[in-house]
């Protein structure tokens, strides 16, 4: 690790090193707050400071040595991209999760895995944030953004270890995962359910406790096999899993998509063939991950359901009674593997600028957002990310959602690993312009007034005071 970390600071410099800082800090207002500090925020967050854009706050919920998923909800064994997928070095290979990997583990450790081990890719994350110096503010929630006035600072409310505090920023990006445009999906057919026997897979779950119980799993996505795998692995006396469509799905859209030109230019798509290849992903889905299949399939005890869905589900005082079209089902415990609801409400940070915010319905006939309500609730993004405000107002672009809010607007891929090189480049690109148009002003005054003298000398070099000559340097064609 220390010959890796010193070969990252020597390829800094054959790179250029950092560009020298052009903006930062003023009058309180830090050019812009991250919020998040998983993958994509991390990798936004060292590409800003590479373009010269110093004082950047990166704030997470979490504590610093625990940000994402991937020690919470995330409870499979490997990621489910494959491990030679690319990633955004700006310019440094030797920060990348293949040089981590071999430094760490070997190159032939390397070799015969096929995708990333989970715990090993949260040690890459710990180890890339300390490698690339970035600060993390851990254990702070942010609270309500509020913009000040149209051309001002956004007001951030945070509540951390120490207290309550206001942040000014003039761009928030909201790196806040898949939960980051709204929240948890929980099905209202289990809303007469005690609150104790209904989990989200998203959720802090106690499987120790589920010992002996009998758990019963709506939704049959990657997520649904990773939970069963797990509660089966804490002595869970049987798990099954339903699916609504007849059969599992064999294609995965996902891996057509990890292509640098539909990553990079996705946003080059009118609003009609965004709209087209979301409801078409949506229609087809994605098949859950074989190794999260196998794991779940190696207890006796477990069972996959096709062709059913939860017609009912009532509470009879001791079991949990789950209708479906092949029959009923009791339950000690229900797991609702359902994914997220877009709902900016729903979000504090975004809660005061939410009725604001333009959405995917706003620019559709009736009749295509019906086609997929859900889809249209996602909030309409412009090309740097931000919200687009219903009324014209210039503050609410500032506030550019890295998250899965940028599902339509900007790629399904954007702030996911595959899609990190097109998705942080392009937003980088679009702060760091943004930022550059703010001080045009003040940075073309200050190019006016530069008045350094370099140092030219009129007339013969002098000669040195030491007679050694310089060694030549023979070239070989």
């Amino acid at each position: 690790m220390a010959a890796l970390e010193r070969e990252a600071a020597h390829q800094e410099r054959l790179s250029a090193g950092e560009e020298r800082a052009w903006v930062g800090e003023s009058d309180g207002e830090h050019p812009v707050v991250i919020v998040g500090a998983g993958q994509a925020g991390l990798v936004l967050a060292r590409g800003l400071r590479r373009r010269g854009i110093d004082d950047v706050v990166v704030i997470d919920a979490a504590p610093v040595d625990a940000t994402g998923p991937w020690t919470t909800y995330a409870r499979m064994h490997t990621l489910r991209t494959p491990k030679d997928i690319a990633w955004p070095t700006w310019g440094v290979p030797a920060v990348s999760p293949r040089a981590w990997f071999e430094a760490v583990y070997g190159e032939d450790a390397w070799d015969a895995i096929t995708f990333f081990p989970t715990v090993a890719w949260q040690g890459f994350l710990q180890w890339y944030r300390v490698v690339s110096g970035i600060e993390v503010v851990g254990s702070t929630r942010v609270g309500a953004i509020r913009p000040t006035e149209p051309d001002g600072p956004l007001r951030m409310h945070l509540d951390g270890p120490d207290g309550s505090w206001v942040l000014l920023a003039r761009h928030v990006v909201l790196a806040t995962g898949i939960e980051g445009a709204g929240g948890r999906h929980i099905p209202a057919l289990l809303g007469g359910i005690p609150s104790e026997r209904v989990h989200h897979t998203h959720d802090d779950i106690d499987f120790a406790a589920l010992a002996g119980l009998r758990i019963g799993i709506l939704g049959a996505g990657t997520g649904a096999f990773d939970n069963a795998a797990t509660a089966l692995e804490h002595g869970a006396a049987s798990v099954d899993v339903h699916m609504r469509r007849p059969a599992m799905p064999q294609v995965s859209p996902y891996r057509w998509m990890e292509f640098a030109g539909l990553i990079e230019n996705y946003g080059s798509f009118t609003d009609e063939q965004k709209w087209a290849f979301n409801v078409h992903l949506s229609a087809v889905d994605q098949p859950a991950t074989q190794n999260a299949i196998w794991r779940a399939h190696a207890f006796d005890c477990f069972r996959f359901l096709t062709a059913s869905p939860w017609q009912s589900v009532e509470w009879d005082g001791s079991d949990i009674v789950v209708t479906t079209p092949l029959g009923i089902h009791r339950y000690d415990v229900v797991f609702a593997a359902t994914g997220i609801v877009a709902d900016l409400a729903r979000r504090p940070e975004l809660s005061t600028v939410a009725a604001d915010a333009t959405l995917w319905s706003d620019r559709l006939s009736p009749e295509a957002a019906a086609q997929n309500p859900g889809l249209a609730a996602f909030p309409y993004l412009d090309d740097d990310f931000g919200l687009v405000d219903r009324h014209g107002g210039e503050a609410l672009s500032r506030i550019h959602l890295f998250n899965h809010g940028a599902r339509i607007s900007q790629g399904m891929l954007s702030h996911q690993i595959p899609g990190l090189v097109g998705g942080a480049t392009k937003l980088a690109a679009a702060l760091s312009r943004r930022l550059f148009a703010q001080r045009s002003d003040r940075l073309l005054a200050e190019y006016l007034a530069y008045d350094v003298p370099v140092g030219v000398q009129i007339g013969r070099r002098a000669q040195p005071a030491s007679t050694g000559e310089t060694p030549a340097v023979a070239f070989s064609g």
